[in-house]
């Protein structure tokens, strides 16, 4: 989810670390995955890495708590499925600390899955991605000149309605509230375009709304049931739901927030804006891994749609691209969410089959929106230097 600074606080706590040594954490490495590394480097996975790889992750963990005054802050790198460095510091509340198994919502994590439920159907020859939305939506202005290819890339041209002052007032004045899809898509879509379709980058929740729907429509049953059979299964991702609601299942990593001018417990505010009911999830650190690992690999799509999937189809920034419904940026694919004083980036990259997931939750006085791109950035350096992030 793209959302507004987010500026919690510190409590000062002390460091909780949990770290799996390059000598032997996660599942064996398979036979014949062994390779030969540089000196300084030890392979893991199939993937040489720096030999201080766990302990740099417990020190950036640990520092990034005082330094973006977080409440918590965690990270995990895997390689080639396998769990190479855990590193967790600071509190979910005061007195409990944060643990790896901690669940979390995780916003756009869940943007990808949406895009790869649709090239599921591509694949299908149930749709194609340059259909118009007007086959399900006609209801909608501009429905003719807008595709699925563009809401998956967020190229339609709609306005975000995040942006819009009496949501974000309406929001505050009560974060408790249930936003049904309709309402949250009729404030964006009355509003004129942004930019004309298919013409550029122009993020909008909108897209998401309404390609959740359409992908319920054409499945004839309720997106959510489509999620779980479809995604959440068949990658085996055992710490994630999606109900859609504010629930999230024990052990729960709480959140905290000041955006309404008081520090408070955002834990249990309602998602229901963020994303299309049925993407609405929570996660945990390895699910996160896990999955942008399958989709980096394409496992569950043909090669053709794999490749559509990672292609870059818009400029965000100089050398950030985005693809349907992932950032890419030198060989790198990525989501950052953030909400609610939640924050979250998990990050692939394919040639080195490389994962890494980091959270961060906000603490009184934190200025920063999203301090888990920071770490997450930090490692993906360490780890792949060849490959560098710049997400600032």
């Amino acid at each position: 989810m793209r959302r507004r600074s987010v500026k919690p606080a510190p409590l000062l706590v002390p460091l909780v670390l949990g770290a799996c040594l390059l000598s032997g954490c996660g599942t064996p490495t398979a036979e014949g995955d062994e390779r030969d590394c540089p000196s300084g480097q030890v392979s893991r996975g199939g993937t040489c890495l720096p030999e201080d790889a766990a302990a740099f992750a417990r020190r950036q963990v640990g520092e990034s708590l005082a330094k973006y005054k977080l409440t918590a802050s965690m990270a995990e790198v895997w390689t080639g499925g396998e769990r190479v460095a855990a590193a967790t510091a600071g509190e979910s509340m005061t007195g409990v600390p944060a643990t790896p198994d901690m669940r979390f919502r995780n916003g756009a994590v869940a943007i990808p899955y949406l895009t790869t439920l649709l090239l599921k159907l591509v694949d299908e020859g149930r749709v194609s991605l340059d259909d118009s939305v007007s086959r399900w939506r006609p209801d909608l202005p501009h429905a003719d000149a807008i595709t699925l290819r563009m809401l998956a890339s967020t190229t339609s041209g709609y306005a975000d309605y995040v942006r819009d002052p009496k949501f974000i007032a309406a929001l505050y004045e009560n974060p408790f509230r249930r936003w049904t899809p309709e309402a949250l898509i009729r404030i964006s879509v009355d509003k004129p375009l942004v930019r004309a379709p298919g013409s550029g980058f122009a993020y909008s929740h909108a897209n998401w709304q309404i390609l959740g729907d359409i992908i319920g429509k054409v499945r004839g049953r309720p997106l959510a049931e489509v999620m779980r059979e479809e995604i959440i299964e068949p990658l085996g991702l055992t710490g994630t739901s999606n109900p859609s609601t504010a629930e999230i299942p024990a052990p729960v990593l709480h959140a905290f927030d000041n955006e309404r001018k008081v520090f408070e417990d955002s834990t249990y505010w309602d998602p229901s804006w963020t994303l299309a009911p049925g993407a609405v999830m929570t996660s945990t650190l390895a699910d996160m891994a896990k999955s942008f690992a399958s989709i980096g690999e394409g496992r569950l799509l043909s090669p053709e749609s794999h490749r559509a999937q990672l292609a870059p189809v818009s400029t965000i920034a100089p050398g950030t691209s985005y693809a349907l419904g992932l950032v890419v940026q030198d060989g790198w694919i990525l989501q950052n969410p953030s909400f609610a004083g939640y924050a979250a980036t998990v990050a692939y990259l394919p040639s080195k089959k490389l994962a890494i997931a980091t959270v961060a939750t906000q603490g009184r006085g934190s200025t920063v929106q999203n301090a888990s791109t920071d770490v997450l950035v930090a490692l993906a350096n360490h780890l792949a230097p060849d490959h560098p992030l710049k997400l600032r």
